[in-house]
């Protein structure tokens, strides 16, 4: 140990100002790359947030489940003081089912507003301290009774009510007027009455004298909204931000560059008059879709407008302004810490269902018209709203001194959002945690840049020392290693505990390329007797061939070995077609071709791939030899969906140029094959044999009868299933072989597909078991369906054809529903 540690000491002594260097290098390389946003870092800090909020707020493996339980760290704690009434499914369900409710309410959605001025007498009448509506209420109902009927359960109620306004490119700017946080503002100004002579009977008013009145209206209702919706807001040191501009797209939804501003649209002139408070409701999604931050103010250039949360502790507050400064929100008396742009990042602290209590809205109106009902009578047991006091009902408990959040979570109220914890919960989370945050300071804020920076310095600096000092070999592959996959649950232990964000991918990054270069400069003698034998050997066979031959100090031999790999076999659809058109100019074919293959090439190497091969328009690729790795199978996919993505791109290309269309179809397939060096002595060739590796040339071809273009075998889909999105197309028999196999299509990553495509696959997979079974007319239904949704469907496309030619000539007593896949 002694003589370690010397060791130790005197490679410390030696190179530690190297140690400084380097360190400083790979910080200031970090930080440039960080400015910049260089291959979207940006993407990799909020990957490593989400990562690290669930690794301990929802820890999936044992130790992290210990840490929880023993030391509370991440621990879900459920709101005591919001409480959630919500649109659910029960809700739908029953208010069309039951007579009294649906007469009074309607079947569907939306619902007549009657039903939230039951619901807010009820939860005035229960002790709620504010209620909060996630929703908006531009249109005015069918005949505007349910409207009325809201704003005069409005008035009746001491209860501050805080509705939701949005904001559209096609609404008329506001008016700027004096803000005041009174509400509500009062009545509008009656519109100017026709006098009529004494004994004779009111005329009707002229056209022009009705589009003086409406648009008299319209005006009041504008001047009405702003008085309604505009608050005192002080901001000291920041700017006040603009409302989210809309973004103009094309006719294939694409976006065209092009913004508009955006400004508030009026709601309901009787609830302008009669409401608590109006709020601006905003998404704020992050570049992925995520809601991991809130902002509290806006501004349209004239006005000031406030989130419903912040509205709602205002009332509360009693609070006459807002005011925003860097790290701190007042709001009356109450502080709350934020970030030093005006910002927070909402700390969701669990799930949404775990986090906040949640109560059918059904429940709660039945429950008003229940006590409504035994006004008056004293004669019923505890329990049964006696005397229809709503204010000592049992079952109003719940909402007493509490905050009361309505919003949807009903799979039709189209309201699914995602957050760092949940890929798909309902939008109201936002609003829940953030009421949430504000009442107990509990906001995430993100750490100064310098902490960060400082932090990133740290972390090169042991890097480096860890390097140069140990030299091991394992170091210096595991610690850059360990960093990329492993540095969030630092950063992520450490958020959660203290609800401070430091940065994860900065100092991540900066320790990586401090590693690189400590390995770098320490192997540098090293290097040159590698190049060496590289100039030897390049001309003969492949780069990362030679790579690992250098690394494993060995020449290539002739001898094989039994492998799990993935193959990977590619062409161009209509090649020949292709080919046809240009066979007079060979030399454009050529260079045509060799754009495709330098295109798709870059994405599988990337991926790890071995390039076996390539045979005029195909390409034939490993995963998972000669470099061995254990996800090898969806190493494969991500390739493969890489280059339809890339294809895409160049198809674009192509037909700005006017060259003909290109598209590839692609076949994986994973299993064990004879994998090594095939030729002699003097030209070897790297590659796989048998018949995993036919498979995945049939399943290529296959794309085409099943109008698809990338398909996989039993076994790439078992290695994969949880990670991507795939259907079981068919069960096929290979020609040769007696053994049915089960193919898939690859259709995306996990959580990427659109839900369309989702209700496709669905409908498809329901057709499928309909069509083994024999019973073809009801996969027809399916197929119908499915083919509503996306009529491009090829798979959908076959099996209907399938169906209808089983039902005018069944198969044979003996089918098995296997398709025969010929060579």
């Amino acid at each position: 140990m002694r003589r370690a540690l010397e060791l130790i000491r005197l490679r410390l002594s030696r190179i530690w100002l190297v140690m400084l260097l380097l360190s400083v290098i790979a910080t200031g390389f970090a930080a440039a790359w960080w400015e910049f946003d260089v291959m979207e870092i940006s993407d990799d800090e909020r990957g490593a947030y989400d990562d690290g909020l669930k690794a301990f707020t929802l820890p999936k493996r044992a130790a992290l489940q210990f840490v929880q339980q023993k030391f509370g760290l991440g621990k879900v704690v459920r709101s005591e003081d919001v409480v959630i009434v919500a649109l659910d499914d029960a809700t739908m369900t029953q208010v069309s089912e039951e007579a009294f409710l649906r007469e009074r309410y309607g079947s569907s959605l939306p619902f007549d507003r009657k039903v939230w001025a039951d619901l807010v007498r009820y939860l005035a009448r229960a002790g709620a301290r504010g209620i909060v509506f996630d929703t908006v209420m531009n249109e005015q109902s069918s005949d505007g009774t349910g409207d009325r009927a809201f704003a005069e359960a409005l008035q009746e109620i001491s209860v501050p009510v805080i509705l939701g306004f949005n904001t559209s490119a096609t609404a008329k700017p506001l008016p700027k007027v004096e803000p005041t946080m009174a509400r509500p503002v009062g009545p509008m100004p009656a519109p100017p009455v026709k006098e009529t002579p004494e004994g004779e009977f009111p005329e009707d008013p002229t056209p022009a004298e009705l589009a003086a009145l409406n648009k008299l209206a319209q005006e009041n209702r504008i001047t009405w909204a702003a008085k309604a919706y505009s608050v005192p807001v002080t901001m000291k040191e920041l700017e006040q931000p603009q409302f989210p501009a809309e973004l103009e797209h094309d006719a294939k939804g694409n976006l065209t560059g092009k913004e508009f501003a955006a400004y508030p649209m009026p709601s309901l002139p009787v609830l302008l008059e009669t409401a608590g408070g109006f709020g601006a409701v905003s998404s704020e999604e992050d570049e992925d879709g995520k809601l991991r931050r809130t902002g509290f103010v806006f501004t349209d250039g004239n006005n000031s407008y406030a989130t419903p949360p912040v509205l709602a502790i205002a009332a509360l507050e009693k609070a006459e302004g807002i005011t925003i400064e860097p790290g701190k929100l007042t709001i009356g008396k109450r502080t709350v810490h934020i970030n030093q742009d005006g910002t927070a990042e909402i700390h969701y602290g669990g799930k949404l269902h775990d986090r906040f209590r949640m109560i059918p809205l059904v429940d709660v109106v039945r429950r008003f018209h229940f006590c409504k009902a035994r006004e008056g009578k004293t004669n019923q047991v505890d329990g049964d709203c006696p005397g229809g006091a709503i204010e000592t009902d049992p079952e109003g408990a719940p909402f007493k001194g509490k905050l009361v959040l309505v919003g949807g979570v009903a799979v039709g109220t189209g309201d699914s959002k995602a957050t760092p914890l949940e890929q798909a919960t309902p939008g109201l989370v936002k609003q829940a945690a953030t009421l949430d945050n504000l009442l107990h300071d509990q906001f995430v804020t993100a750490a100064p840049f310098w902490v960060s920076l400082l932090f990133s310095f740290l972390v090169a600096l042991f890097s480096v020392t860890l390097v140069l000092v140990v030299r091991n070999t394992f170091v210096d592959i595991g610690w850059p290693v360990l960093l990329y996959v492993g540095f969030f649950t630092i950063t992520g232990s450490f958020l959660v505990a203290t609800r401070i964000h430091v940065l994860s991918a900065l100092p991540g990054l900066a320790g990586t390329v401090a590693s690189i270069l400590a390995t770098t400069w320490e192997r540098l003698f090293a290097r040159k007797e590698r190049e060496r034998i590289k100039e030897l050997f390049q001309n003969y066979m492949e780069a990362d061939l030679v790579e690992l031959m250098v690394e494993q100090k060995k020449l290539p031999s002739l001898e094989g070995e039994n492998l799990e790999v993935t193959a990977f076999f590619s062409d161009i659809k209509g090649f020949s077609t292709f080919s046809e058109k240009l066979k007079d100019e060979p030399k454009q074919l050529m260079r045509i071709l060799n754009r495709y293959l330098s295109v798709v090439t870059p994405e599988l190497t990337g991926e790890g791939a071995c390039i076996d091969k390539y045979i005029g328009d195909a390409v034939v690729a490993l995963f998972g030899a000669p470099v061995p790795h254990d996800d090898h199978a969806l190493r494969a996919c991500r390739g493969a969906l890489q280059v339809q993505k890339v294809i895409g791109q160049l198809r674009e290309e192509f037909r700005k140029e006017g060259l003909p269309d290109v598209y590839t179809r692609v076949g994986l397939n994973t299993g064990t094959m004879m994998v090594g060096n095939i030729g002699s002595a003097q030209l070897l060739d790297y590659t796989a044999i048998g018949d995993e590796m036919n498979l995945a040339a049939r399943l290529e071809g296959a794309n085409k009868i099943y109008g698809t273009l990338i398909m996989m075998g039993p076994g790439t889909y078992e290695a994969v299933k949880d990670q991507v999105e795939a259907r079981e197309l068919d069960r096929v028999r290979v020609a040769g072989k007696q053994n049915a196999v089960t193919v898939y299509e690859l259709l995306g990553m996990r959580g990427e597909l659109h839900h369309d495509k989702l209700k496709v696959v669905d409908l498809y997979g329901q057709a499928l078991l309909a069509y083994r079974a024999r019973r073809f007319q009801e996969a027809k239904v399916k197929l119908g369906q499915a083919l509503q949704v996306d009529e491009s469907d090829g798979p959908s496309r076959r099996l209907l054809s399938l169906c209808t030619e089983f039902e005018l000539h069944p198969p044979p007593e003996a089918w098995d529903g296997v398709s025969g896949l010929e060579k």
